[in-house]
This record gives structure tokens, sequence and C-alpha cells, in this order.
């Protein structure tokens, strides 16, 4: 990885830019700079190796002979990968070699995509979305935020809240871009053109942006630090509120990858249209956008965990529209998805947020690293997790699940919340 990013900053140095000195002399505007850089990176990371599956699912089912559920189940194994390589993510981050995993993660994902362009077997399609996994395990959202979290501690959330307000187009740009590619270059080009902008757009924003963020980096190396790492990693673990704060996010987000996966079919359950439910389900992304901008503008006044708490009120409330008014009121569907998509939109950036309130910064990326395995695992299953319930019950059934689901993890956020207030 770092002769990867080595090659990155002489590339840089050729044409006259170098991040660190930029950094160095302006840490202000460079830490602004940085976060709209990396949510760039983010966004292009997202649309190549995550939003690309669904981008060109119709156009691998015409011209592959695998079949829905081998294609499906690549990509479960791909999720499941990102899950297995980020606790050693975590153990990255904190080491100081955060944009050389973020680079590098990146870079291997530019690759992976590559073998997916050539693949012409099942074997090799599979490995090469193996490799995407563990891409996205390096350098998406959880490393990037735990990356983000160890350089400006207390700025942290305002920055995260950047990154994801650019990064939420990723799908609203992946999709069309996914679909005009495969219509007029095959699949195969469309996936060499992803692969092009991971390495023209993606690989020198997030490469540029770290190294602003890293420009004064401390002294991660020394055994002392980490054998202090691992000692406050093991003292956060022995907290209840560590166990609180895994629990809640990880039914969270089982209830949320459940219904977004999903949705189509659960909005034309409950009556709407197959028009309206397209309607319906692309208010997801404008609405994501809108609530981490009503979240930036509260600013530090309200702590994370509070946010976070009301974000999970939304989406209990937005299951339970679908669950009891929606059946008897399809328009009702649209007051779900505005309500669901801006409570999602606010609960995927509050998790580093909480951990770091409640435990700390140190040790936080093998903390941040530990959290992710059960919330991708439970990312990977949802599909099938929702499909199961569908067959034993019907939507119905899956709504119930879901809001209980919800339930649940609303009342670990408060238990945790109630243990936090009562420590002040």
């Amino acid at each position: 990885m770092k002769i990867l990013a080595a090659g990155i900053d002489r590339a840089f140095a050729a044409i006259g830019v170098d991040p660190h000195g930029f950094a160095q002399a302006h840490p202000e505007r460079a830490e602004r700079l940085a976060f709209w850089l990396l949510g760039l990176a983010q966004t292009v990371g997202y649309g190549a190796l995550y939003y690309i599956f669904a981008a060109l699912l119709l156009a691998w089912e015409q011209a592959l002979p695998y079949g829905k559920g081998w294609l499906a189940f690549a990509f479960m194994c791909a999720t499941l990968m990102a899950a297995v390589v980020s606790p050693f993510a975590g153990r990255m981050v904190d080491a100081g070699n955060g944009r050389w995993l973020l680079t590098g993660g990146l870079a291997l994902g530019a690759a992976a995509l590559l073998l997916l362009a050539g693949s012409q077997s099942y074997a090799l399609f599979f490995v090469a979305w193996l490799g995407l996994g563990v891409a996205a395990g390096c350098c998406l959202y959880e490393p990037c935020f735990a990356f983000v979290t160890r350089t400006t501690h207390e700025r942290a959330r305002r920055g995260i809240t950047r990154i994801t307000l650019v990064a939420g187009f990723a799908s609203t740009l992946a999709y069309p871009a996914g679909a005009f590619l495969a219509e007029t270059l095959g699949w195969r080009g469309a996936v060499m053109c992803f692969a092009a902008t991971v390495v023209l757009v993606g690989l020198p924003a997030m490469f540029a942006g770290a190294t602003m963020l890293e420009c004064c980096p401390e002294t991660h190396h020394s055994p002392d630090r980490k054998s202090g790492d691992r000692a406050a990693f093991g003292a956060a673990r022995a907290r209840p509120e560590f166990w609180l704060i895994l629990v809640a996010y990880s039914l969270i987000g089982l209830t949320c990858a459940m219904v977004i996966s999903h949705v189509m079919p659960i909005l034309t359950d409950r009556g709407l249209s197959l028009g309206q439910a397209v309607f319906a389900a692309s208010l997801f992304g404008p609405m994501q956008v809108a609530g981490r901008l009503a979240m930036m503008a509260a600013g530090d006044r309200v702590r994370g965990s509070t946010v976070a708490a009301m974000s999970f009120v939304g989406i209990a409330c937005a299951i339970a529209v679908l669950l009891f008014v929606t059946p008897g009121m399809p328009q009702a569907g649209f007051a779900f998805a505005l309500l669901f998509g801006a409570s999602y939109g606010v609960v995927s950036i509050l998790k580093p947020v909480v951990m770091a309130e409640v435990l700390g910064r140190r040790a936080f990326g093998m903390i941040a690293g530990f959290m992710a395995v059960p919330f991708l695992v439970s990312a990977a299953v949802a599909p099938q997790a929702g499909a199961l319930l569908w067959r034993a019950g019907g939507y119905d059934l899956a709504l119930v699940a879901a809001l209980g689901m919800a339930t649940l993890a609303l009342s670990s956020l408060a238990v945790l919340i109630w243990r936090e207030r009562r420590r002040l």
C-alpha cells in the first residue's frame, strides 16, 4: 500500500500539487477541503464497489448464465468479506496507516473491477466480488469514519456529515450511469468505465484528502502505543455501553437493510402502483441528504446519542406507517419514504459519533472495526431474512419483525442514554 501511495505522491508532485505542504501551510482550509475530497472518493467508491451490483444486475441476468441466485450469492459473500477485514482495517487506522489503507483499498477495488470485467467463468466472477468485498472493508464508510475520528477528534462529527452529504448521491449517480453504460458499451465496458473512474477520480481524491488530514501524524508504531491501544480496546469491551451500542446498531442495521432490499415489493404489496412505488423509493436519496443537513444545522448542541435515538424513532414510525396506515391509504407510502429516508440518512453517520462520545477515541479503529462486523453481517443476510419471513407470513410478518427489531434497537439506545446521564 505504501508503494502505491508513494507512486501517487510522485504523480501529484509531477503536476505541482503537494497536499502535505498545503495542509501544513493552511491547516483549517486543508481540513475543510479534505472532507469534500473524501466525500468525492466515497461517492466513487460506493458507486463502483457497492451500488454497481444493483446497477448492472439486469444486464448480468440477461448476459450471464449463472442466474439471479448465484449472482446475489456473490454479492452477499462480498459483504461478508468486508465484515471479515473490518477488524484488520481498524488496527491499521490505529497504527497510523489510515491513508495507506484507504488508498490501497480503493486501488484493490479497481483491480477487482478489472478482473470482473474480464471474467469468463463464475469462479472468476466470484473471486472478483470477494476482492470487491475486501476493498470495501478497507476504504468505505467504516474505516473512513474511523480515520476521520482519529485525525480530527471533536471535529469528526462535522467532517463525517460533510463526507456523507456528497456520498449520499452515490446511488443516484451509479444507477443511471450503470444502465446507460451497459446499454451502450455492454456490461463489461460499463465495469471498465467504473474502474477508470476509480483510478482517475477516486484514488487521487482519497489520497489527497487523507494526506491533508494526516499532515502531522503522531507516533503510532511504538510498542507502548500499541499495547496501550490493546488495553483501551479491552477496557471498552468490558463496559456495558460497548455492547449496548453494538446491539442497537446491529439491530437497526438489519432492520434498515431488510426494508430497503425489499422496498419495491413491500410498497406494491401495501397497495401502491409500480409507478408510485418507484417514485417513493426514489425519495430515499434526497431525504437522506435532507436529514444530514438538518443534523449539520443542529451542530454540536445535541449529543449524538440523542440524535441517534430520534432517528431510531423515525425508522420505527416509518415502518409502523407501512404496517398500519398504508394498506388503507396507499398515498401514505410517500410519508413512509420521507420519514424513513431522512432517519436512515442520519443513522449511518452517527454510529462513529456515538462510539466516540461514549467510549472515547483511544483505540477507536479497533473498536470501530469490531463493531462493523455484526453490522455488515446483518446487511449481508437481510435480503434472505426478509425473503424467509415473506414466505412464512407475507410482508405483514416481515414488517412486524422489522418493527420489533427497531423497537429493541431503540430500547438498547435508551438504556445507553440513561446510563450516560447517570454518569454526568
